[in-house]
């Protein structure tokens, strides 16, 4: 039993190697937003959300985005454990996020707390999406729902494996090899399949963490690695699979579609960065589907359009009288009431100065719809359709 793991090498002119020096490119260029902190967070936990629905959605939950923006907005509280799932991911993104530098050893614990936040309050297999052994490398056999076969890793091999596995992706790699690693790990941690559940929702957010260990911070981007997957899960499954022969060039061409799909999706994010796009290709068009739809009203729009496209995307009370609102008590009760309805917030740090806030209220719903159109947004994830099986 062979338990070793070894980075196959690309041919040098190889579009899997032009890939490979593409995203060394956007990892080694520092590239500073121009928008505004309170304006790019907000975007992020958009993805964030995105993330963690896409991911679930991959594993069989059919919980489509349009039901999880009502919910967001209407602060809805579910029991459902549908939902529960998707709260769990949320958990092990803020988790990673937390702790995970550049140095941070990703041991056999760091990967038991993950497994533990991702399948907590969940009801174990085989009715749920929960664990018997949360933490626990699996003491059986898995078997699996659907088209997928069961992993080729059996219960009494699996120690072996998963402590070469560790091993892997701890190991020091050439440059030219790092990439390399986090695709062919993100294989071989499905091929083993060492949890008895969750092993998809583990592999993915394994995904983040090691791409944050090698630089591609997110803090410093918008960060959506699953969407290479669930934009289209018949082909995920399928590139797996084929992988599955170990081969070096099933493998190199499991890397090639992974780390493909990696670099379009940060090379659309960056975009994101720029403030003239982010203003006039997304928040500005979000502020007229909103009107259109009656979410605001037009002095609303008038005020939130003059606020997005301020220099500094904040404005003062007093600033509204460019747009011919005067009067204090009328300038005060014009962005009272946006307060009230939650789309406007005051700038930390910026006495009596406010941005526009997007997250949580009716202009969720066309932030989402802009970024679909924008082509940020998977159509799979406001399908009905519901996904079997998991790997």
């Amino acid at each position: 039993m062979n338990t070793d793991i070894s980075i196959p090498s690309p041919q040098w002119n190889s579009e899997l190697s032009q890939v490979i020096m593409d995203l060394e490119k956007l990892r080694s260029t520092v590239r500073t937003s121009t928008v505004p902190p309170y304006i790019f967070f907000q975007l992020k936990n958009i993805f964030q959300l995105l993330e963690t629905l896409g991911s679930a959605r991959i594993e069989g939950n059919n919980t489509t985005l349009s039901e999880y923006v009502d919910e967001i907005i209407e602060k809805k509280t579910s029991q459902d454990e549908k939902r529960q799932e998707l709260k769990n991911i949320d958990e092990g993104i803020a988790f990673i996020e937390k702790i995970t530098e550049p140095q941070t050893l990703v041991d056999r614990a760091y990967l038991s707390e993950i497994h533990k936040i991702l399948t907590q309050r969940l009801t174990p297999p085989p009715k749920g999406e929960g664990s018997n052994h949360p933490g626990e490398l699996r003491l059986e056999n898995v078997e699996i729902n659907g088209v997928i076969p069961p992993p080729p890793v059996r219960a009494e091999q699996l120690r072996d494996y998963f402590d070469a596995f560790i091993r892997f992706i701890n190991e020091e790699q050439r440059l030219q090899n790092q990439l390399l690693m986090v695709a062919i790990a993100h294989h071989r941690f499905m091929y083993i399949h060492p949890f008895d559940n969750g092993n998809g929702r583990m592999g993915r957010l394994l995904n983040y963490a090691l791409l944050i260990k090698l630089g591609f911070n997110v803090v410093g981007r918008v960060f959506n690695p699953s969407s290479v997957f669930y934009a289209d899960r018949n082909k995920y499954y399928e590139s797996l699979r084929a992988a599955d022969s170990l081969r070096d060039e099933d493998l190199l061409k499991w890397a090639e579609y992974f780390l493909y799909g990696l670099k379009n999706q940060i090379e659309k994010i960056n975009t994101l960065m720029d403030q003239k796009y982010t203003v006039n290709q997304i928040l500005v068009p979000t502020l007229k589907s909103a009107l259109d739809r009656q979410h605001i009203t037009r002095q609303e729009y008038d005020v939130l359009f003059f606020l997005v496209r301020h220099h500094d995307m904040a404005i003062q009370s007093k600033d509204l009288e460019k747009i011919g609102i005067t009067g204090s008590s009328q300038k005060a009760y014009v962005m009272r009431k946006l307060r009230d309805k939650g789309m406007a917030v005051s700038v930390k740090g910026k006495p009596r100065t406010y941005t526009i806030k997007f997250t949580n209220n009716y202009l969720l719903r066309s932030v989402i719809r802009v970024l679909s159109a924008e082509g940020f947004v998977a159509e799979s994830l406001d399908s009905n359709e519901g996904e079997a099986g998991g790997r």
